[in-house]
């Protein structure tokens, strides 16, 4: 079928709508049968691997093969604890409860995204799916849950065999809430649905389609059976179903899970009245809300909430975040965490809490990695941390500094805040990174409380016998990380997996497993004249090799200072606001420079701050 493209982010093919390209008299079973088609770049989903204050959270991507030989693309966000072990061989993991989102007929799994901060932190996961017709999984055209609910229960299927999951919910909207109800009178196993805006009659709702606005040219009354009759041979043909046979009413008699019935007031799709029919004849226990907006509308955040709270009830677990889930950074602070994961509204963090909380995990993640995520082991010397400087990006940092033993590691600690996302919601726990030399080279390394994750690594013998001089540098667009030592020596680079906010946090950092000495560091703010390709370094003049003798950097003051011992209290070093929104950030940590990146440094808007 010649289909036509609209394309929904600007620079991304991958990212639009497709609709059919047929003539408008063919609408009526095109509403039916192949609305626009959502496709959309993968990168949506968001990364692999986050971290909510109260839990990390793992995505697995899952292609399932559903009864009719098509594909279906799947995802399924656990705890990462769980998503890594096996609850039939560790005692102490144990299936959890899971919620099946299932999309409206124009949607895709993208549409459940929002709901990850919500469920994560109560020990519920989440899987989502693209129907079999829509989003990125196979086939041409949907059939509004008559096969839709053997892709559910295929997907049901699947995750019983995972051995993760216990008690399992539906959670649908419009062609999902059918889904759900059509699948729920034969698989009494469902602990709860949640049915937004479902229909009671196929045929009862394309008469009232071809009679609205949503057509370019209403069907006359007169006409109406004739265009129906065509419609369902049509219909019939292309995907093999009877329109007259699709009747969730005739299902509900038969369903006695717990269901919350939800419907807009303003919905002139599928009117109001389809829900309280079905809603009047199901036999289970069941809820009924009427919200305010249309068929389309985001529902709101009060409704989300007690569609949460709904399906704890109903798998008789408790609706406050889990105290011992793995990474549960909020517990250690003595936080609340659903009023930080649970906030759907407006960001609830202050700067103190980014800071502490960044902290917590820069000491944490300095330790090398334990078997098992284990904590340190007991009187493992804990990292010190320089003086706090607040800065804005683009910016570098300079730091000349020392190794004196084989185990000496030492650099910068950088704190960020992700962007509000729809996987993670508005109150984002902050990134801690770690960009180090150590003997064996370069290193940049993930913070987290079981210990540093590698990221990068570029291996080369430091000669330490001389200092360093260390730069750190942030840069956006392309949000990546680049490693280097010296000009056309040994280096690398990283991406970041999410966009970070404009304010950062550095400290300067020891891991305390070998004596290290600072001796001074410097903040310049980097600007990029419109246009100019931000890549890091380019238009450095440095003589080749590592390692050279750091002069004194300006503003600086005294010899070397050993990190082993504390400084002062922290203060934040002034930095300039900007008004143009947060771009995408990247880490440069550079070691062994030269006078001349110096002289670049005083050369530009600087600010120069001596470690204390």
């Amino acid at each position: 079928m010649p289909v036509q493209s609209i394309q929904l982010e600007p620079g991304n093919d991958d990212d639009r709508l497709e609709l059919p390209g047929q003539p408008y008299a063919m609408a009526l079973w095109n509403l039916i049968v192949r609305p626009p088609r959502r496709r959309y770049d993968l990168a949506r989903l968001g990364p692999e691997e986050f971290r909510l204050w109260s839990v990390c959270v793992k995505r697995i991507d899952i292609n399932l093969t559903n009864s009719r030989g098509m594909t279906l693309r799947c995802s399924h966000f656990l705890p990462r604890a769980l998503a890594e072990g096996n609850p039939a061989c560790d005692p102490g993991l144990e299936p959890r409860p899971v919620v099946i989102y299932l999309h409206q007929n124009a949607s895709c799994r993208l549409e459940a995204l929002n709901l990850v901060p919500l469920f994560l932190p109560l020990g519920i996961s989440l899987f989502c799916l693209d129907f079999a017709g829509c989003g990125e999984s196979d086939g041409e055209y949907i059939s509004l849950g008559w096969f839709e609910r053997d892709d559910l229960s295929d997907c049901v299927d699947y995750l019983r065999k995972t051995g993760k999951v216990s008690a399992i919910g539906l959670w649908g909207r419009s062609m999902g809430a059918v889904t759900a109800l059509l699948h729920a009178d034969r698989d009494h196993s469902i602990g709860g649905m949640v049915l937004d805006s479902p229909f009671c009659n196929l045929t009862t709702l394309a008469t009232e389609l071809a009679q609205s606005e949503y057509l370019a040219v209403k069907v006359p009354t007169w006409l109406l059976s004739g265009v129906m009759g065509l419609g369902r041979i049509r219909i019939r043909s292309l995907c093999g179903f009877d329109i007259e046979e699709l009747k969730p009413e005739q299902h509900v008699g038969d369903s006695f899970i717990p269901a919350l019935f939800v419907h807009g007031r303003g919905d002139d799709f599928i009117p109001p009245h389809h829900t309280e029919k079905l809603f009047a004849a199901y036999n289970g226990d069941k809820e009924l809300e009427m919200v305010e907006g249309d068929h389309n509308s985001p529902r709101p955040n009060h409704l989300n909430r007690k569609a949460v709270l709904f399906f704890c009830r109903a798998f008789r677990c408790s609706p406050t975040p889990q105290a011992n889930e793995d990474g549960n950074l909020a517990r250690k602070l003595g936080l609340d965490t659903l009023g930080l994961d649970g906030s759907l509204d407006l960001p609830v963090m202050s700067r103190q809490l980014v800071l502490e909380a960044g902290k917590q995990l820069a000491i944490s993640g300095s330790f090398p990695p334990v078997p098992g995520g284990g904590p340190a082991p007991a009187g493992a010397a804990r990292p010190w941390l320089g003086d706090r400087h607040q800065l804005f990006i683009p910016f570098r940092a300079e730091g000349a500094l020392q190794l004196c033993e084989p185990s000496a590691e030492a650099g910068f600690c950088v704190c960020l805040v992700p962007s509000p996302s729809d996987w993670a919601g508005v109150s984002r726990p902050p990134e801690v990174l770690i960009a180090y030399a150590a003997a064996d080279g370069l290193h940049l390394a993930r913070a987290s409380e079981r210990g540093r994750e590698a990221l990068a690594h570029a291996e080369c013998q430091l000669d330490l016998s001389v200092p360093l001089l260390c730069v750190l540098e942030l840069r956006p667009k392309p949000s990546r990380i680049r490693l280097a030592l010296g000009t056309g020596g040994l280096e690398f680079e990283h991406t970041l997996r999410e966009e970070c906010d404009l304010e950062v946090f550095t400290w300067l950092w020891d891991s305390r497993r070998g004596e290290a000495l600072f001796f001074d560091c410097a903040f310049s703010e980097l600007m990029h004249p419109a246009g100019q390709d931000s890549s890091v370094h380019s238009g450095d003049q440095r003589p080749a090799g590592g390692h050279l003798e750091p002069p004194p950097l300006a503003g600086s003051g005294g010899g070397p200072r050993r990190s082993s011992q504390r400084g002062s209290t922290e203060t934040i070093s002034g930095g300039r606001r900007r008004s143009d929104p947060p771009p995408s950030t990247s880490v440069s940590v550079v070691v062994g420079g030269s006078a001349a990146a110096q002289q670049e440094a005083a050369g530009s808007s600087s600010s120069f701050c001596q470690s204390q």
